[in-house]
Parts: C-alpha cells; sequence; structure tokens
C-alpha cells in the first residue's frame, strides 16, 4: 500500500504513524489477507478498520457471497422436495382405479411414492386371487423400493404370490427372503412362517420342524417367534 493511502484516513492528519513502508505490499496485491499488528501501531480504531478493509475486501466480499450461495441453495433445495412432495401428493390423491395408480406409478418411477402404489395395486391383484399378476408387480416395485424398508414387503408379497402358483419356486422365494439379513425382520419372519407352513402341507414334517425351532429362537421375530412355538408344539 503506498504511503498516500493513509492520508484518506479519517484521522490522517493527526495520526503519528511510525511505519516502515517497504514493509507493506502495494494495494493491487491482495497476496496478504490479514493486516499485522505491527503495521497498525499508532494508528486509530477507524483508520486501523478502514486499512483492514482496504486489504482485504476482496477476500471479505468473496466470503460473503460464498455463504450466501451456500444458504441460497441449500433454502432452495428444501423449498424444491417440499414443493415436489406436495405435487406428488395432490396427484396421488386425484386417481382411483388400479389403471390410475400404476399410470402414476410409471410417471413418478424411481420415487418411493411409485413403489408403495404399486404395493397398493399389487395387493388388489393377489385378494382377487390374480396370483401372476401380483407376482409381477411385487417384483417391479421392489425395484423402486431397493433400499427402503418396503424392499421387504415388495419381495414377500412376490415370494407369496409365487407359491400360491408354484409351491416349489414359492419355497424357493420365501427361503431367499428369509435368509436375507438385509430384509426387515418383521418380513424375514412372514416369509419363515409361510415357508414352515408350505414345508408341512407338502408332507417334510422335519424341515417344518427346523424352520419353526429356529424362529421360535430369534427374539427379533417378534410375535413370529411365539407362533413359531406353537406351530412347533402342534408338530409334535
Amino acid at each position: 500500500m503506498a504511503e498516500n493511502n493513509f492520508r484518506k484516513g479519517p484521522h490522517a492528519a493527526k495520526n503519528k504513524i511510525d511505519v516502515d513502508m517497504s514493509s507493506i505490499s502495494p494495494s493491487a496485491d491482495e497476496r496478504k489477507t490479514v493486516v499485522l499488528d505491527e503495521d497498525l501501531e499508532g494508528v486509530e480504531f477507524e483508520d486501523k478498520v478502514w486499512l483492514y478493509w482496504t486489504r482485504n475486501k476482496n477476500f471479505i466480499v468473496f466470503s460473503v457471497i460464498l455463504v450466501l450461495a451456500v444458504i441460497i441453495g441449500v433454502q432452495g433445495f428444501k423449498m424444491y422436495k417440499a414443493s415436489r412432495a406436495a405435487s406428488l401428493a395432490s396427484a396421488y390423491e386425484a386417481v382411483s382405479s388400479d389403471s390410475q395408480l400404476l399410470e402414476f406409478a410409471k410417471s413418478n418411477a424411481g420415487t418411493p411414492l411409485a413403489g408403495a402404489v404399486q404395493i397398493q395395486v399389487a395387493d388388489a391383484a393377489y385378494s382377487s386371487g390374480d396370483y401372476a399378476k401380483a407376482a409381477s408387480l411385487y417384483d417391479s416395485c421392489a425395484r423402486e423400493l431397493s433400499g427402503t424398508v418396503l424392499f421387504g414387503r415388495a419381495k414377500l408379497g412376490a415370494a407369496a404370490s409365487v407359491a400360491m402358483v408354484d409351491p416349489a419356486k414359492g419355497k424357493a422365494q420365501l427361503k431367499a427372503v428369509y435368509d436375507d439379513a438385509e430384509i426387515s425382520p418383521a418380513y424375514r419372519a412372514q416369509a419363515g412362517y409361510l415357508l414352515g407352513l408350505l414345508e408341512k402341507s407338502s408332507g417334510n414334517i422335519e424341515a417344518a420342524k427346523s424352520i419353526f425351532k429356529a424362529m421360535s429362537e430369534n427374539e427379533s421375530f417378534g410375535m413370529y417367534s411365539r407362533v413359531a412355538e406353537e406351530s412347533l408344539n402342534e408338530i409334535n
């Protein structure tokens, strides 16, 4: 900073500055971002503030702009998510038939709500006895719900639907759900119980007993551990 810069301060006339001017960089050199205390000996407070601003204004302005950009970006993203969620909710409320629900799910593919809607339609197909359609819908929404808690619900629905048409294939799918540690224990327990019932109805008593015994000893299965114990006692 040149010597005439100090003459611009509000108290330049009365300041007695003992400064080695060769130690101060020109104002055009912004690389020195902090004014050292020894540079300001004998300078009053107002001039210290003015000098600090002169030396660091580019850095300060950039920092303020960066902080504002981050704040605006975060708030904007939150507003977008809230607006999209509200828009999806309104669109969902407007549909009623299975075909409209499926169209809604297709239009909003990739969202958890789309997967949940497909489960709703799949449940209706299962209840009406259209197990092939139900299995297809459950498989489809499982892909939409990957990584969510409802993924296990979709896989369980698909396995149960297949079991109604092809028991042997259904057993394999139910066992896959039952053995998958990534799936919620509630859905694993249901899969295990259905698998045990299938084995029992197929005459595979020892296999059924093995499943029910293992389930009865698994506390994470909650009420299904007690149900499995009752089923085991009935077999014995």
